[in-house]
């Protein structure tokens, strides 16, 4: 098959979930014998740019962002023009359009009716645009410009909210990462074919995310207290990631009957507009002295850090379409404490329910982790993190049942047209 698709950016350039997602997704179905071509922006360069990676073929085109208006004009424009040049050349079998904002205009146009569409919904773009807007909004001294991030919110999101109800409608199957995102879209786009809809989860690297064969000599390279108890958590310092409550039930944690053993220490992975507020939040409680902040790591490091933790704890309050670092931490057979928002409970409650906090609250979090400090000893020498991971989540089994059911709706397609 040519299969095409479009995102807002490949790594290295871009990092994250998602991003990560197109990168183990394309490079599998083009170790299968695919054509994969992904049409992504770039701010790295000056100039449209033709590159091969991992058996794939990124186009990327220039992007600079100077207001939302101008800079979806660009998306539409660039996504539609580089997918009309691919399917002349060579016509395309399946379009998988990852983010409705650039591939809006492709999806509903004459040029794209001639293609079977795969939608891949990872999260309502709309809301999570509602979420970081009122972050704005509280965070923004000035009167004047929160009067002018409030204003322009309702017509923004509700653009956002039209592309993805287009790009859903118009495409011939749709896949979520979970039932909380199928959910997302019964509720949110009521006008769209439900049965369209395929739960297909992410995958994880098991080759680089996996455990230690001396975690002490991990910790020691990393410069961590090797006889410490260490949490992380890997996340983009941003809100609605509810990482203020996981630093405020550190005191609880730390001043627990349950932590009266070894020095327990918090890692914060990533980077993001929250960091200094959290700095200052670790200060004011006072336990600065047990909250790492790493920053954002390289590959190499991230896959150490993992190594080196005792537990993941993921503190969510909203919108976790899937939770691709919790199956990174449980890879690495890393138990994972986790807030149930979004999917988080589809992943944990087949484990352990103790792994799941009875709400987002940091009370909840504290009480789930000092619960964890109890019984973690039960868990010595298993590999049941690990192996859960194998049974569901490896890049091999994902690309699989995605790659049979692109071929499933290419042939329905061609079909219907016939």
């Amino acid at each position: 098959m040519h299969i095409v698709m479009v995102h807002r950016g490949m790594p290295p350039e871009r990092i994250g979930g998602t991003y990560s997602y197109i990168y183990e997704l394309g490079r599998g179905l083009a170790a299968r014998g695919h054509r994969v071509d992904i049409i992504a922006s770039t701010k790295a360069s000056d100039v449209d740019t033709v590159t091969e990676l991992e058996g794939m073929t990124v186009h990327s085109y220039v992007f600079r962002r100077l207001n939302p208006v101008y800079s979806t004009l660009q998306h539409l424009a660039n996504t539609y023009r580089i997918f009309r040049e691919l399917h002349k050349a060579d016509p395309v079998d399946v379009l998988s359009i990852h983010e409705s904002q650039l591939g809006y205009k492709l999806a509903r146009s004459a040029l794209g009716r001639t293609v079977c569409q795969v939608c891949t919904f990872h999260a309502p773009a709309f809301l999570e645009f509602r979420l970081n807007t009122d972050w704005r909004i509280n965070a923004e001294p000035s009167a004047i410009k929160r009067l002018a991030i409030r204003a322009s919110e309702p017509p923004l999101e509700y653009w956002q909210r039209r592309f993805e109800n287009g790009v859903l409608n118009a495409a011939d199957g749709i896949v979520v990462l979970s039932k909380y995102s199928r959910g997302h879209i019964e509720n949110s786009f009521p006008s769209v074919d439900i049965g369209k809809v395929a739960i297909v989860p992410s995958g994880v690297d098991v080759d680089r995310f996996h455990p230690a064969d001396d975690r002490r000599a991990v910790r020691e390279k990393l410069g961590l207290d090797p006889d410490a108890l260490h949490l992380i958590t890997v996340r983009n310092l941003s809100p609605r990631m509810g990482l203020e409550n996981l630093v405020r039930a550190m005191p609880a944690i730390l001043g627990s009957e349950a932590a009266s053993g070894p020095k327990i220490v918090l890692s914060v992975v990533g980077g993001g507009v929250l960091r200094e507020p959290l700095e200052r939040l670790a200060a004011e409680l006072g336990v600065a002295h047990s909250v790492r902040f790493a920053g954002r790591l390289s590959d190499e490091d991230l896959t150490r850090y993992y190594q080196a933790a005792d537990l993941f704890v993921l503190p969510t309050e909203a919108m976790e379409g899937f939770g691709i670092s919790t199956v990174e931490a449980l890879s690495t057979n890393v138990p994972v404490v986790g807030t149930p928002a979004g999917a988080t409970p589809e992943i944990l409650l087949r484990i352990d329910e103790r792994l799941l906090t009875r709400d987002t609250s940091h009370e909840a979090i504290a009480d789930a982790v000092i619960s964890w400090l109890s019984w973690r000893a039960d868990d010595a020498g298993t590999t049941r993190y690990r192996d859960e991971v194998l049974s569901l989540y490896t890049w091999d089994g994902v690309t699989s049942q995605l790659e049979t059911y692109y071929e499933e709706q290419a042939r329905a397609f061609a079909d219907r047209r016939s």
